[in-house]
């Protein structure tokens, strides 16, 4: 018989190699082992919120421990939340939960820390799952007929009022009345229609009692249908009438903004039902913690209200843990989600596929693949079998990992279990053969969807287009464009998002921008990716005025940016300048062939209106010092946290100052926000030997990042260092770089691969490399045949030889005198033959070319920089 309680799964742990059939293991032994080990892992010594949460606990599942609160609250010991992060109503409203919010502790903050790369997470399996028309509330012969007839009928047909009087008399009250309009907020999208039935149907409902069971039938129908301001609106009325102020419509209230990801005023409703003396419910603080994992609320903070609820005696179920564990799969927290894992299989609350694939999920967004394989496969042994859902979560996974072919063998097993392909799972397969460019499956698998019955949706035309897009197909890209109309598929943002970066990307900046126009006329609602895929098109374009421009529409819209909107135009800084003329916008490109032509035309719609914003903003900020301290403190206004990105975007930015004196300020000024990553890079600037200790500590910090992170970051501050003369100082740098891997394969002994670098990292690494092979010549030892300096074509090049690193190698090596050529049949590659080489390098004026020198190697008097940093005080 298999036992209901799952096996613990170790995280920090090496798993041994599985096979297809695990060996059979006492769960129960098993799960108490785990406890023994995880306990020691996670838990603090002492925890002030562990008596309080062990007796609610207690009182639900038997007096078990919760490893939950007990694990977060082990920081609450640490010391207050800096002013930075004081401007939080959720704080300002539930002062206990600050032990719980994030600290800021010493070094690297969580920003520069984590990746580059930006998690898009997938609302397949976070969604809660419907129940059967079976599972569904009974309703009477009557109520099912008299919902045809709604159902059939026009939202502005008048009969809809008769249709409720001829049934009057059939149906019961209020339960029928409550199942039609659940029904139709499960079945039909016209909330007109919902309110028209409820105003008819308000005036019979017999008592208060009666009128709050439908109100909270219409609050939840309309939530349904993603209208939680409608749904607002006929709860604030029934309020005012007297048969709102029930736990029941309260939570079905904060259930409308849940479904909707409104966080906020979903913890706004659970604050004013305990103002108003009512006591919340399990249903309630369930529907409040879906809200915040949808909403994207820290995750602490989602966590703080499942301590909450544990503390007022409330049990929770099945419901409140999978909503725990889709907040953590959000969020990306793998250790949060195994914790809330094992607190289901302490308190006894029994799991189903919902949580596993959650689970399941949770792991593949961490990319643990090993570990989400193994729980699926221990699923039978606690009853559960694995879906559609499962297969396709797990596929997804291998698939962000470019593991395509361990996703195709988990399609192959679904075939041969006969488990049917939903559209997810089809969309799933579709990019898969869209990224290994398997073009005759993809016309299989669309084909294979249109025989089986399941229709293409907007996600499916996405993951095509955005494929296709990315492949140069651009002629297929404008066939599922017109299909998609034909088909009376509906485009969505993201589709209008998918379509402005992938035309970004190949250069062709005017079909992007028209792109963009035709979103504005589309009626739909604006998100922070497609206002970001612009703002990133413009500033790609040195339209940097328009870029801030739309940064601020987007914010009077309502519409938060995030890290990359602010470091797009921040990099941008500098590239080019703004020319406005007679209302209109025209622009100068520095090394951008006249692709700002494209799509300044098709701007001009937009331009006609900001021109004179334009003009405005260019005379109020004579200085782009003062734009980008600007756009730093709209960032730490709003909360949005800098990163290496935007470090790396502020070197970059400075390397293109007027003077040493604008760039030393600027970082002067952005060591009040963070003193060890500005300040390391201010003390290099300023040729502080001092600094290198600090430096070395960031280094090995960057050495947690993914590869394209870091590499930007030492290029950005190396690119810096040589603009303003620190040539030792940027040499030293790129050696670290060096000896912790940042560039891969770039420095042998007798080759040179500069493809990943920068220009000043490349021209720092030229010289270095050279007295290394001056060295070599000094020990007598021989070189080979040829010696060899890769540039390439430059990564962006729409000609061949024209890479802009390629031009500065060469320059560079003719200052020298270096006795490089380029190659014959590859135009990015320097060559000499070793021999030459040596008799340069024996030369007895080489060794002095080669070597670097600093121009400033004493810091600067700060009292210089007081008066100028007293008038940009952020």
């Amino acid at each position: 018989m298999a036992s209901s309680t799952p096996p613990h799964y170790s995280i920090t742990t090496p798993k041994p190699h599985h096979t297809p059939h695990p060996t059979p293991q006492n769960p129960l032994q098993k799960h108490h082992q785990s406890r023994h080990r995880s306990s020691h892992r996670l838990h603090s010594s002492s925890s002030s919120g562990s008596a309080a949460a062990s007796s609610s606990a207690g009182a639900c599942g038997g007096g078990a421990s919760t490893t939950i609160a007990s694990s977060a609250s082990a920081g609450s010991s640490s010391a207050p939340a800096s002013s930075s992060s004081h401007k939080n109503g959720i704080l300002d409203r539930n002062p206990a939960f600050l032990p719980y919010y994030p600290q800021q502790g010493a070094g690297l903050t969580p920003e520069f820390r984590r990746n580059r790369t930006t998690r898009v997470i997938s609302k397949r399996n976070l969604s809660s799952p419907r129940p059967s028309q079976s599972s569904a509330r009974a309703a009477s012969p009557a109520a099912a007929r008299c919902l045809i007839q709604i159902l059939r009928s026009g939202p502005d047909d008048h009969p809809l009022g008769d249709i409720v009087t001829s049934f009057r008399l059939d149906l019961a009250v209020p339960e029928d009345y409550c199942y039609i309009l659940h029904e139709l907020g499960n079945r039909q999208k016209c909330p007109l229609k919902a309110l028209k039935f409820f105003n008819s149907a308000m005036p019979l409902m017999k008592s208060l009692t009666e009128q709050g069971k439908l109100l909270t039938a219409a609050i939840g129908g309309l939530g349904r249908m993603g209208c939680p301001d409608l749904a607002r609106k006929v709860f604030d009325v029934g309020f005012s009438r007297g048969y709102a102020n029930t736990i029941y419509a309260h939570s079905a209230l904060i259930s409308a903004y849940a479904r909707s990801g409104l966080a906020m005023k979903a913890m706004d409703v659970l604050e004013m039902m305990k103002a108003a003396g009512l006591k919340p419910t399990t249903i309630s603080y369930n529907a409040v913690i879906d809200a915040c994992g949808k909403g994207g609320v820290d995750l602490q903070l989602t966590l703080g209200f499942f301590r909450e609820m544990l503390h007022n005696g409330l049990c929770p179920d099945r419901k409140t843990f999978n909503s725990l564990l889709a907040a953590c799969s959000r969020a990306g927290h793998l250790e949060d989600a195994r914790m809330v894992f094992d607190e289901m299989i302490q308190l006894g609350v029994g799991q189903d596929i919902y949580t596993y694939n959650t689970f399941i999920d949770a792991i593949c967004k961490c990319g643990n693949m090993e570990l989400a394989l193994q729980v699926m496969l221990d699923m039978p042994m606690n009853s559960v079998q694995p879906n559609v859902v499962t297969y396709s979560t797990l596929m997804d996974g291998y698939s962000k990992l470019e593991q395509f072919d361990e996703a195709l063998n988990l399609y192959e097993k679904m075939k041969a279990l006969k488990i049917g392909l939903d559209r997810v799972c089809y969309n799933t397969l579709l990019s898969i053969y869209v990224k290994t460019g398997r073009y005759e499956d993809i016309v299989r698998v669309c084909n294979e969807m249109d025989v089986t019955g399941v229709d293409k949706d907007t996600v499916t035309y996405n993951c095509l287009i955005n494929g296709h897009g990315k492949q140069g197909r651009f002629d297929i890209v404008s066939y599922l464009i017109q299909e998609m109309r034909d088909r009376g598929v509906s485009p969505s943002v993201l589709t209008y998002s998918t379509l402005i970066d992938i035309y970004s990307k190949a250069g062709m900046y005017g079909d992007a921008a028209n792109v963009f126009l035709e979103f504005k006329e589309s009626g739909l609602k604006a998100d922070v990716v497609l206002y970001s895929s612009f703002i990133d098109t413009l500033a790609k374009n040195g339209l940097v005025d328009c870029a801030v421009w739309l940064l601020d529409e987007m914010m009077r819209m309502g519409i938060e940016p995030n890290v990359v909107t602010y470091n797009t135009i921040i990099d941008a800084f500098g590239k080019s300048r703004i020319v406005v003329e007679d209302g209109g916008v025209g622009n100068e490109l520095a090394g951008v062939e006249g692709s700002g032509g494209q799509i300044v035309g098709a701007f001009g719609q937009l331009s006609k209106g900001i021109g004179r914003a334009v003009v405005e903003d260019s005379r109020r900020r004579s200085e782009e010092l003062l734009c980008i301290l600007g756009l730093f403190q709209k960032m730490i206004q709003q909360g949005v946290r800098p990163n290496v990105v935007t470090f790396s975007a502020i070197l970059n930015a400075c390397s293109r100052c007027n003077s040493f004196e604008d760039a030393s300020l600027l970082l002067e000024q952005l060591r009040l926000f963070d003193n060890f990553v500005y300040g390391v890079a201010h003390g290099l600037l300023m040729g502080g030997r001092e600094a290198w200790v600090q430096a070395r500590s960031l280094f090995d910090e960057l050495r947690r990042m993914d590869p394209p992170t870091s590499s930007a970051f030492y290029n950005a501050l190396t690119d810096m260092l040589w603009h303003f003369g620190q040539r030792r100082g940027a040499q030293q740098v790129v050696l670290e770089g060096v000896h912790r891997h940042v560039w891969e394969n770039t420095w042998t002994e007798y080759s040179l691969d500069l493809h990943l670098m920068s220009v000043g990292a490349a021209q720092a690494m030229v010289h270095a490399w050279l007295l290394s092979i001056h060295s070599i010549v000094f020990e007598g030892r021989k070189l080979p045949e040829y010696v060899s300096i890769l540039t390439g074509w430059g990564k962006h090049s729409k000609v061949a030889g024209a890479s802009t690193l390629r031009r500065v190698i060469e320059t560079l090596l003719n200052s020298m005198g270096a006795p490089f050529h380029l190659e014959k049949f590859n135009v990015g590659r320097f060559v000499s033959a070793g021999a030459t080489v040596t008799a340069w390098l024996r030369e007895s004026g080489t060794v002095n070319i080669l070597l670097l020198h600093d121009k400033r190697v004493q810091s600067a008097n700060p009292l210089n920089l007081i008066p100028r940093l007293q008038a940009l005080q952020l």
